[in-house]
């Protein structure tokens, strides 16, 4: 989360609720079990009322997992550029930090044993990534638009197939390193980490095509 010491009074109280519901919700669903952690139990947990909860989680395994809204900022989109000869690389990196804005929660090993016994959570989770997904194929999208080399299509697709494409292709290396068995899921990905596995999509890329 925010360094909530850099911010104004009222947006540290509501990042302070916001963690408190978080962690009584991880801490009630490692106790008791998803099914027995209730909205009511959560919220009294954190000294706030059932229906405040709700102004800051749409349901339970959202504040058990720290799951928000991804967010697109519009000056990360600005950064892509479509002319580039690493695209698909600048993508997988924007899908990363668009992933990485779901997850409000500060502590990963935390989330991947709720994950790990609670199957239904990793489905929770990966609803999310989705919409991160989505946020980024309706941004790059518009930038593809706007890009005269790009807007008229390809092979008779327009510029949100291709959009959709790329984000598609952009994703293979970052299932890839989540699904290596040196995968840290505590260590999560950066665009450090994300490197090689670019490195091998391009060489495999060359090389099929």
């Amino acid at each position: 989360m925010t360094n909530t010491v850099s911010l104004p009074l009222r947006e540290r109280k509501k990042a302070e609720t916001w963690t408190a519901l978080h962690d009584a919700a991880a801490s009630l669903a490692l106790q008791h079990g998803v099914e027995q952690t209730t909205v009511e139990a959560i919220a009294a947990s954190a000294g706030v009322s059932p229906r405040t909860f709700f102004n800051y989680f749409q349901a339970k395994e959202d504040a058990i997992l720290g799951l928000r809204e991804p967010v697109l900022e519009a000056a990360l989109l600005s950064q892509v550029a479509t002319t580039a000869d690493d695209l698909v690389g600048q993508v997988s990196r924007l899908l990363i930090a668009v992933a990485s804005t779901a997850r409000g929660g500060t502590d990963p090993a935390r989330r991947r044993q709720l994950i790990a016994r609670y199957p239904q959570l990793g489905r929770r989770h990966m609803d999310y990534m989705v919409k991160a997904e989505s946020l980024v194929c309706q941004g790059l999208a518009g930038l593809l638009a706007q890009d005269p080399a790009w807007a008229a299509g390809a092979e008779g697709f327009g510029a949100e197939e291709s959009a959709r494409m790329l984000v598609m292709i952009a994703g293979v290396p970052i299932r890839f390193n989540l699904t290596s068995a040196d995968f840290d899921p505590a260590e999560g990905i950066s665009a450090e980490t994300l490197g090689p596995s670019l490195t091998l999509l391009h060489h495999l890329l060359r090389k099929i095509s």
